[in-house]
């Protein structure tokens, strides 16, 4: 017998009818027993078992033994850390380290450890600690047998959790967070972070290099026969982006050096799914080392690949790989992670612990994904498949709940779903006023959803979406066919494209010096202007896609006039050009210029001679005035879009907009906040742009009030000077109105 089954051997003994213990020190006695056998069968010098404990966030020693009889010594710490040693980074890797010390180093005991984490299916519990004072002790450990067999010590670790006060995810009924996107979702657990390491963990068959191979190519076939179906369905309903996602996917697995690497170690007698988790482990830590974000990033990728090849190894057609009807749970997500799982057909996201990005929250808005932000390390233990409700818009995930509660929120999902039989025609006040309502669009589905909701055209596209969602910079063609697909769907009414607002923090990320503050550095108009190349690729694509339409290229983070006259240069040239090419283009866009910088707001008289429009980014203009970030939960209560500054900053660019005879609209989140829309068009604002879903309510809102009304409702706002009183005089507004009092999220 070798070492790996002798190991396996032990611990199914050990593990054979475990008893029901009737007090802790029955547990505690019978893990003190457990670790002692494990150790003199080994004739190992010492053996130790910690056990996680979430709350603490540290590994706590509950049994050890060395050669000596002693049970804690200073060989076994009380606890260890979740990270920066190498028992924790065995426990959160699930992997198995081995560990040779120098002979002349006096300060390790031992020479050889092997630190093996402990699990049962997806949970981590803990760690079991093997040392020897010999060299080398470990060499015949297979390490896919030791894991398999540890996993046996899992069971019973599991069923005495409750010596640490540990909680089965079962019994945890509701995790509590924050809404990053709305709505109801039922589905079955999905945890992102275990990967293609939950996939293919059932015993391979056994088969000779030919069935694996034949086996393997089958399930390669499959794959992409599923990501071209993703894509096809991604271009003709969500974004061309979308495309371009999975056509990348599909293109790695036509790659020799990546999918040849697995038919290699499959030829040479290794089996199909452990040659899979090989090469795609290898090339996942080879991205994520990479300094370049937008490489780094696609390790998930990688590893999203991987899972979908051991899954589709199985021969059953309808156990294929799938996300509908899932909820993921992710402590990491980027943009296009979350732009690919919908596009896959997940029901809901849970991230645990994530900084909140706008860009994240405004995606999830337009994807119509109920997505959820906590800081409750229970949803760790949530094993794969349990059962979910994700109530996004209360804040609340449910565990495994009754299934009566399940039909009830199946119901209520269903029921959210309908879409309402008619719309308002036209923005205005009780009186006529026209208030233009337009939509922001971020993806193909924003631009359809504007139209079907009756927006009056769109009033801002963040350009910027495709290259966050890809990870990497497009070609001229590339966003052309993206701008062209949006405009196309107004059918005529009026279309800004905003050049896109990124930083070289985003997409140049490894190739450029990182910037310590990148909110104040190389970012919208600066970052084109610095890389004019690109600048320019993208003006020719947005001038091509807006042939014969009313097309608008909006310019945004302007600080002053001097880079306005810079890029209507660029646009020239790039009209030159593309007239030089004889390409059917628009050669006289209307020109605009974001206002969200507080330079620019005190510049909109040198702005308006410049440009065709002026627009109002409420949310970094509201950031910048009061040097909050949005973004921050520590700020979150100082993010006031309703501050007494804001709004006096904003009635000034109104006023001197007017004075200018220059078109002015508001963009930002502020716009569809029923408590400020009085205030908008009572200081003449007559062009508010928000979120397709928002349309239609703002439409009912302005139909609640004349403009004589606005115009005293504004005055008033404008004569509070403290943010206190400002609170309370829109509460009486609430009030008055009959508004809601939930505010609407500040994110997007």
């Amino acid at each position: 017998m070798d070492a790996s089954d002798r190991f396996s051997d032990i611990l199914t003994k050990m593990t054979d009818g475990i008893p029901l213990f009737e007090s802790v020190a029955e547990r505690d006695g019978f893990l003190r027993d457990a670790v002692t056998t494990v150790r003199d069968e080994l004739q190992a010098d010492l053996a130790a078992v910690y056990i996680v404990d979430e709350d603490g966030g540290e590994l706590v020693f509950r049994a050890g033994v060395d050669n000596d009889g002693t049970w804690d010594r200073r060989s076994c710490p009380p606890r260890f850390s979740l990270d920066g040693n190498d028992v924790g980074r065995a426990f959160a890797e699930g992997r198995v380290l081995r560990l040779a010390f120098p002979a002349d180093d006096p300060d390790h005991p031992f020479r050889s450890k092997m630190i093996i984490p402990v699990a049962r299916g997806p949970i981590h519990l803990g760690v079991l600690i093997l040392a020897f004072h010999r060299d080398g002790a470990f060499a015949d450990y297979d390490d896919e047998d030791v894991l398999a067999a540890a996993a046996r010590l899992g069971v019973l670790l599991d069923d005495a959790s409750v010596l640490i006060g540990r909680k089965h995810a079962a019994e945890r009924r509701v995790v509590n967070g924050r809404k990053a996107g709305g709505g109801l979702a039922v589905g079955r657990a999905f945890p992102f972070w275990t990967g293609g390491d939950r996939a293919g963990t059932a015993p391979e068959p056994v088969e000779d290099a030919e069935a694996a191979a034949r086996r393997f190519e089958t399930a390669i076939r499959r794959s992409i026969h599923q990501l071209e179906d993703i894509r096809d369905r991604a271009e003709a309903g969500v974004s061309e982006t979308g495309a371009l996602i999975f056509t990348a996917q599909v293109l790695m697995l036509r790659d020799e050096a990546f999918v040849g690497a697995m038919r290699e170690r499959i030829a040479d007698g290794e089996g199909a799914a452990a040659a899979v988790r090989a090469v795609v482990n290898d090339y996942a830590g080879r991205f994520s080392a990479m300094s370049e974000q937008r490489l780094a990033e696609k390790a998930q990728d990688v590893r999203d690949l991987g899972y979908r090849i051991l899954t589709n190894l199985d021969d059953n057609p309808a156990e294929s790989f799938s996300y509908a009807g899932r909820i993921t749970l992710a402590r990491h997500i980027y943009p296009s992670d979350l732009f690919r799982l919908s596009l896959e057909g997940v029901s809901g996201v849970v991230l645990m612990g994530a900084a909140l990005t706008a860009h994240i929250s405004i995606l999830a808005r337009s994807l119509g994904l109920p997505v959820l932000v906590t800081d409750d390390k229970s949803i760790l233990d949530i094993a794969a498949d349990t059962p979910l409700v994700l109530d996004a818009d209360s804040g609340r995930l449910l565990v495994d709940p009754p299934q009566e509660i399940l039909e009830d929120f199946r119901r209520n999902a269903a029921q959210a779903d309908d879409t309402p039989d008619h719309y308002t025609i036209r923005g205005r006040t009780s009186d006529g006023t026209a208030v233009q309502v337009l939509a922001n669009v971020n993806i193909l589905r924003d631009a359809e959803q504007a139209r079907i909701q009756g927006a009056e055209g769109i009033g801002l596209y963040r350009s910027e979406f495709p290259f966050i969602l890809k990870n990497d910079i497009l070609s001229e063609e590339q966003q052309y066919q993206i701008y062209r697909s949006i405009v196309a769907t107004q059918d005529g009414k009026p279309v800004v494209l905003r050049t896109a607002d990124i930083g070289g923090d985003k997409i140049l990320q490894g190739r450029e010096t990182p910037e310590s503050n990148p909110f104040l550095g190389v970012r919208g108009i600066r970052f084109s202007l610095a890389h004019r190349d690109l600048f320019r690729d993208q003006l020719k694509a947005m001038l091509r896609a807006g042939a014969d339409a009313d097309l608008g290229i909006m310019l945004p983070m302007v600080s002053g006039v001097e880079e306005v006259l810079e890029a209507k240069e660029e646009i020239q040239r790039a009209v030159a050009a593309l007239k030089r090419r004889g390409v059917p283009h628009n050669a006289r866009p209307r020109i605009g210029a974001m206002v969200e910088l507080p330079s620019a707001a005190l510049a909109v008289g040198p702005l308006a001679a410049e440009t065709d429009f002026l627009s109002i980014g409420t949310n970094d203009l509201t950031m910048y005035l009061l040097a909050v970030d949005r973004t921050n939960e520590n700020l979150s209560h100082l993010y006031r879009s309703h501050h007494p500054t804001v709004l006096r900053t904003v009635a000034g660019i109104a006023r001197r907009a007017a004075r200018a005879e220059t078109e002015v609209s508001v963009c930002g989140d502020a716009a569809a906040d029923p408590e400020l829309t009085p205030f908008f068009v009572g200081i003449g604002i007559r062009k508010l742009s928000v979120s397709p879903d928002r349309i239609e309510p703002l439409k009912q809102r302005l139909a609640m009030m004349s403009l004589d009304e606005a115009e005293t409702i504004a005055a008033e706002m404008l004569a509070i000077r403290r943010v206190a009183a400002m609170e309370t005089y829109l509460a009486g507004i609430r009030e008055r109105f009959g508004l809601p009092t939930a505010p609407i999220p500040t994110y997007a």
